[in-house]
């Protein structure tokens, strides 16, 4: 069974030759650069050049010698810049970034991007590993009219520019993939609506708008809804044909309880949600991966209902995430992709014996029958030793055999 055949065996709920391992194949199961560096030495693997497309959470784009030494099954079909250019990591060792992205560094450390009249986007700390959004374009907005004003950043938000490659030549790209591989193929949209609209008008102001300035909150995410529909047209008829799943994203959920109350979510943002999936659904046969973090069980049906193949992360550390009561209760309906080390505590700061006893229970609880592709659970950060990396991957490739 070939890399490819294994994972669609799982998407259809069926149980493959082992099961399928993720690393690298979405923006949310990949690993830091950081990390990833360690990483290469610690199997012995050759010194490379690393790049980091994502800028925003410092990723690595995973060689192929990599996935070969970890049996991984998957292979990210992202967008890419055209040019890239020789910079630093958050501990000093060299990297390759997208060309266009020219973050600033102050005196104090920081590092910031900006905008052409000089307004400050984006901030890493002295001493950070991430980007953060620091700017919100409609924080002053106070009428529908002012949301036509900045469609501009509604239209770019999953699109930044430093990501220049056209969907055209991504789709040359990842058919060439298609012909000369057997991974599964990965493509990442975004499809943000419920986070771009708190990322566009303030995080807490529009949680903020969701009560008290309804009619707003709705028109903000209708022209999202919107804008993302007409994007994601452009993508089926381009890059759909090529790859096999698709990667959405919209968080929901925090450590210890979902962001919003289930009965405020059905009525005010799934509306938009299942705009879009539907539309998603009705042009593109590949299958559709939702990443939204932390606690989330309660959102589960609906995710169903609106047609979501796959959950990515299942945060197992979160409250109401226990995966032998998510597999008994959803597994039949939905491909659980993730969960298979907590990566909160066990990973950074456990043996590899830990690990590997964490790993197990997961795969007992969430393998059988199919419906389920291993990876962490979000990206392996900067602190995870090697080893514990190592010992996550050889566990489930050993332990995870049907």
């Amino acid at each position: 069974m070939n890399h490819r055949q294994r994972v669609l065996t799982a998407l259809q709920h069926k149980e493959a030759d082992r099961l399928p391992l993720d690393l690298g194949g979405t923006s949310d199961s990949t690993i830091v650069a950081v990390a990833y560096r360690a990483l290469r030495g610690h199997i012995g693997l050759a010194p490379t050049s690393i790049r980091v497309a994502d800028v925003y959470q410092h990723t690595a784009l995973v060689h192929e010698d990599v996935r070969q030494a970890l049996g991984i099954d998957v292979l990210f079909a992202t967008d890419e810049p055209t040019e890239w250019r020789p910079g630093v990591l958050p501990d000093g060792s060299p990297a390759e970034f997208p060309a266009r992205f020219r973050p600033q560094r102050r005196a104090d450390g920081s590092q910031v991007v900006c905008d052409a009249d000089g307004t400050v986007l984006l901030k890493m700390p002295a001493g950070g590993h991430y980007f953060d959004p620091v700017h919100s374009p409609l924080a002053d907005a106070a009428s529908e009219r002012d949301i036509a004003r900045h469609i501009a950043a509604i239209e770019s938000y999953d699109r930044p520019d430093h990501l220049d490659k056209s969907y055209q030549e991504l789709a040359e790209q990842i058919a060439a993939l298609r012909r000369e591989t057997d991974y599964a193929l990965i493509g990442f949209f975004g499809g943000h609506i419920f986070q771009a609209a708190q990322s566009l008008r303030g995080w807490d102001t529009f949680l903020m708008d969701l009560m008290t300035n309804r009619k707003f909150a709705q028109a903000l995410m209708d022209q999202l809804a919107e804008a993302n529909i007409r994007r994601f047209e452009r993508y089926a008829e381009t890059v759909g044909p090529h790859v096999d799943i698709i990667q959405f994203e919209d968080d929901l959920g925090m450590q210890d309880r979902p962001l919003l109350r289930p009965s405020l979510y059905r009525q005010m943002v799934k509306p938009y949600h299942a705009r879009l999936f539907r539309f998603v659904k009705s042009h593109c046969d590949a299958h559709l991966l939702l990443h939204t973090d932390g606690a989330v069980a309660p959102f589960i049906p609906d995710f169903i209902e609106m047609g979501v193949d796959i959950l990515n992360p299942v945060q197992v550390s979160a409250a109401g995430m226990d995966t032998r009561e998510l597999k008994r209760t959803f597994g039949d309906d939905i491909v659980f992709w993730g969960g298979g080390c907590d990566s909160q505590q066990i990973l950074p700061f456990g043996t590899p014996a830990q690990v590997a006893d964490e790993v197990k229970r997961r795969i007992d609880d969430l393998a059988p029958g199919g419906g389920f592709v291993f990876a962490p659970v979000h990206n392996v950060q900067a602190e995870v030793p090697p080893e514990n990396v190592v010992a996550m991957f050889e566990t489930a490739c050993q332990y995870g055999v049907y």
